[in-house]
């Protein structure tokens, strides 16, 4: 007998390790400053520093691969146990 599995550790990995952390730093950037409130200057070197929401999008573009690499990861350690559950189970 076959049995239907389940997509929901899929959906759960992508929802942690993708959704959630592009809707917090897309949600922060929409609402970080896009100026440095203490007055110094923008931007990277030469003593300036980035704003709040150039830190948030260069935050983003830094974790991305990371959470893309872990989180396929995470899926494939996912299938194996499955798989090696079902062969397990079988006659």
């Amino acid at each position: 007998m076959t049995m239907q599995k389940s997509p929901w550790p899929y959906v759960v990995i992508a929802l942690v390790f993708w959704a959630l952390p592009a809707v917090v730093i897309a949600g922060y950037a929409s609402m970080a400053p896009t100026h440095n409130i203490s007055g110094q200057c923008e931007g990277i070197g030469f003593g300036c520093s980035l704003t709040p929401h150039d830190s948030a999008v260069m935050l983003g573009m830094m974790a991305a691969p990371v959470l893309l690499v872990v989180g396929l990861l995470a899926m494939g350690l996912v299938a194996l146990v499955l798989g090696v559950r079902d062969r397990s189970d079988r006659p």
